[in-house]
């Protein structure tokens, strides 16, 4: 698993597996995983080489595509047949449309970003090929799901896609794998510390810059104040340099890649968790903060936007301003009832909104649907 989608795609299947569903993943190769497995019920597949971005990304692309429609039209024969594929996002696109044709049965893809708004724009041929990989995928499945309606509104502007073929079903979490703790933690955090956690990709897109940019001013107001980044990415070397010039490396720490557990102790440790992004498809980290009752401020933007309400489950602050941003850490670090209040209400959003449950049920809706819609096809022709 790598970044949301992974996360999203491990806790779709693990529920619908335990509603009875048969569910195969096929994924690329990664460290010491066996190539197939079984693992909360679902079936898993792994064919080709471990991800990676470089100069070969496009030939790693294609190439894991290939092994993969391979892989599915051997496992077709195995289980009888295939009732839907499902791709998410354009690194499968090829495989995706491909096995729809093969073994004719509908493509249902997710579009979980679009490499337009990961950039703010199309500014080179590799975007611009992405793009149109995005383009063809969504205007070839019978159905597309989106997590949210901005995103639902960003597919059918930059594709074309009519609303009407667009499902909008969010993303969710689990609050029990919030639990599980280090034995022993990688980060010696002391009780006068108020952490302020940022967990993400270390990419333009998520804010970080800005909330490096805030922090010299939280700490004239609250001294206590340190910064945990989770996470890795190419913006990281940058970011690093801008805390060393601000003259504030003794107050935040980059924690490069963490394990859950860890991350689960930051949680439990922090006063609050900050996810600025200047885009954002849908933002699952603020439900994840949410669900460890860590109150929650994020850029009013994307999915985040539609997340939380602005000083009931959490604070909103304007993409971008530093100010505002700093303001806003601040007051959660010195109000403990807005915090505490902020913290309740947020994990009560988790419970009743965004629970995998009722997610998977939508999902396997939206497979109904277009099953259904297939087999009249078949019978009009």
């Amino acid at each position: 698993m790598v970044g949301g989608l992974g996360q999203h795609v491990f806790d779709l299947s693990r529920f619908m597996a335990a509603m009875g569903e048969t569910v195969h993943i096929i994924t690329p190769r990664m460290g010491n995983y066996p190539d197939y497995w079984i693992e909360n019920g679902v079936h898993i597949h792994r064919v080709g080489c471990p991800a990676w971005e470089g100069e070969d990304f496009k030939s790693w692309t294609f190439t894991f595509n290939s092994e993969a429609i391979r892989e599915a039209v051997r496992l077709n024969v195995l289980v009888g047949g295939f009732d839907v594929v499902h791709a998410h996002d354009w690194l499968v696109a090829y495989a995706g449309r491909s096995l729809a044709k093969i073994f004719e049965i509908p493509l249902v893809s997710t579009i979980h970003a679009t490499e337009h708004g990961r950039n703010l724009g199309l500014h080179n041929r590799m975007q611009m090929e992405i793009n149109e990989i995005e383009k063809n995928l969504a205007l070839e499945s019978e159905l597309v799901i989106c997590c949210s309606n901005y995103m639902q509104e960003e597919v059918h502007t930059l594709f074309g896609r009519p609303k009407e073929d667009i499902r909008v079903i969010p993303n969710g979490v689990d609050p029990d794998l919030f639990t599980a703790l280090p034995d022993q933690p990688r980060f010696n955090i002391s009780e006068s510390d108020k952490v302020v956690f940022f967990i993400g990709r270390l990419v333009p897109e998520k804010g970080v810059w800005q909330l490096i940019q805030s922090f010299p001013q939280v700490l004239q107001q609250v001294p206590e104040a340190v910064l945990y980044i989770g996470g890795r990415g190419p913006q990281q070397p940058q970011l690093e340099k801008l805390v060393r010039d601000l003259g504030i490396s003794d107050r935040v720490v980059f924690t490069g890649f963490i394990t859950k557990e860890d991350r689960n102790y930051v949680y439990n440790q922090a006063k609050v968790a900050v996810f600025p992004s200047l885009y954002e498809p849908f933002g699952i980290v603020a439900l994840e903060a949410m669900a460890t009752h860590t109150p929650v401020i994020v850029g009013n933007a994307g999915g985040l936007a539609e997340i939380v309400e602005h000083r009931v489950n959490g604070l909103k602050v304007t993409p971008g301003n530093v100010d505002e941003l700093a303001q806003a850490i601040i007051e959660l670090l010195t109000d403990d009832d807005l915090a505490n209040r902020l913290q309740e209400t947020g994990y009560e959003t988790v419970k009743s909104v965004y629970g995998w449950d009722v997610i998977a049920q939508s999902t396997l809706n939206v497979y109904r649907e277009v099953i259904y819609r297939k087999k009249r096809l078949l019978v009009e022709a």
